[in-house]
């Protein structure tokens, strides 16, 4: 089945999707609750919500509500007696959705197959519909063996499913450990039902780095063993010679390789292949200074891919040594691209910082209450202001829990978030908005435009009326 990409209202042109995925998924934005989704298809999993993949187990039953119901006889049953102790799989998916009604019943055959063979007994699935009609949910659930939430469930509990769970598309199956912790294991259980129908690898829990890290690593000089950096921080550059805008990242990451190792020695770059062919590899990697994962450990890039979360490239992520003690790499940052593009290491090793330029980047902008000021036609001085201003906002309420973005360029998603906020002709001022995107696509405008830190502070307080994205 070929994927119906998920389309965005705005979105960094500088991106494009990775092709390769085993099922059809409708766009989850036909689901009324969730209305929209600013950043690019690329980063669905951004630096600080990689993090958030668990929750204890008491928040973990709330948002399904007090109660599930049976599907084939509509018997209800408290949320806790069915769940604790079990992974718990958790299916999104509608009627209305051609893709589900397709792989439902491959979801119902895999999960009988399950319960029955006595291997994994303890095991449960919830059904959380995304239907629009009661009539069409009823249609739909009396063949499924599971349990599934209440039509009824409401709204807030289906966002934070939705959000928790990083439904961008339907169907979408969600597999989570059976600890307190409630750890996400994956969250790509459609192409999993597909490529492991029998479940020998259940509940395919993602390899370790360690575990997926070939042995011998390709550098311009022949191979190495990839031992001998394991004390080096180490960069990995998703990409490929087929992408437009990889092509055009690439040259800056070359030169910027090699401008960093004339400061420091370390850290490594090492380039992870999308392309189609030995041919088609071996012509990008002659553009580059780096290192590369040989072509033919394709399995290999794969992992990766899914360790990480990559959806879409270019896409350049930032490990740590391997710990003296042994064990994996730590993720210090999954999104440094915009750090390479601006040309100033000082920051090495990239970790992620509260606040950024979005004519670069709004990596967070989906998932956190942003504050944003815009000054596309300021001059130096002023937009120097501002972007200080910012920096020093936002590391002050660093624990706030949001994200603080300056745009001084009409550039990455500045023109798109303009038009979205309808403020194209506000140009002459400095404009200040907070966007919550979490919220349903809420946000706020200043009338301020006299903007200091006071004045910021006053907004964020109490930003006033609550505007709608549509």
């Amino acid at each position: 089945l070929t994927p119906v990409p998920v389309p965005k209202p705005f979105s960094e042109p500088e991106t494009v999707r990775n092709k390769k995925t085993n099922l059809d998924k409708l766009d989850i934005n036909q689901f009324k609750l969730i209305k929209l989704a600013i950043i690019s298809s690329l980063h669905f999993t951004s630096s600080t919500d990689s993090k958030s993949t668990s929750s204890n187990n008491k928040d973990f039953l709330a948002m399904f509500g007090d109660e599930l119901v049976s599907c084939s006889d509509g018997e209800k049953i408290a949320t806790g007696d069915a769940l604790n102790g079990k992974i718990v799989m958790i299916y999104f998916s509608a009627h209305w959705c051609p893709p589900c009604r397709r792989f439902t019943p491959a979801l119902i055959k895999f999960y009988n197959q399950m319960r029955n063979s006595g291997s994994q007994s303890n095991i449960e699935l919830v059904f959380v519909s995304l239907d629009r009609e009661e009539s069409e949910y009823k249609d739909y659930i009396k063949d499924m063996p599971w349990l599934c939430t209440p039509f009824d469930l409401s709204d807030d509990n289906k966002k934070e499913l939705t959000r928790k769970y990083k439904v961008s598309g339907i169907p979408h199956l969600v597999v989570v450990d059976d600890t307190d912790k409630r750890e996400i294991i994956t969250t790509d259980g459609t192409s999993q039902v597909s490529t492991d129908p029998e479940g020998e690898n259940f509940p395919w829990r993602p390899k370790t780095f360690s575990q997926i890290w070939p042995e011998m690593i390709q550098t311009k000089n022949g191979l190495v063993e990839s031992k001998t950096i394991d004390d080096k921080h180490l960069m990995l550059y998703f990409s490929a010679h087929w992408c437009p805008p990889c092509r055009g990242f690439t040259p800056t990451l070359s030169k910027a390789y090699v401008d960093l190792k004339a400061q420091r020695d370390d850290f490594e770059l090492v380039f992870v292949s999308s392309d189609k062919n030995q041919e088609s590899f071996d012509e990008y990697y002659n553009e580059m200074t780096f290192w590369a994962l040989p072509f033919e450990e394709r399995e290999a890039k794969s992992e990766l891919s899914k360790l990480f979360g990559v959806q879409g490239i270019p896409s350049l992520i930032m490990l740590g040594p391997v710990p003296k003690n042994g064990g994996d790499r730590p993720l210090i940052n999954d999104s440094v691209r915009s750090a390479i593009g601006q040309g100033d290491f000082t920051d090495f090793p990239f970790h992620p910082k509260p606040y950024g330029d979005l004519a670069l980047g709004a990596d967070g902008i989906n998932d956190k209450k942003c504050l944003c000021i815009l000054h596309e036609n300021g001059d130096d001085e002023e937009q120097n202001e501002i972007i200080d201003l910012v920096k020093t906002i936002a590391e002050e309420k660093k624990e706030s829990g949001m994200m603080f973005f300056y745009g001084m360029q009409p550039k990455g998603v500045v023109p798109q978030l303009r038009k979205a906020l309808k403020i194209e002709n506000k140009m002459d001022d400095a404009i200040m908005v907070l966007l919550d995107i979490p919220d349903d696509g809420g946000y706020y405008v200043s009338d301020e435009t006299d903007i200091t830190k006071e004045s910021a502070e006053k907004f964020l307080a109490n930003p006033g009326k609550r505007l709608q994205l549509s």
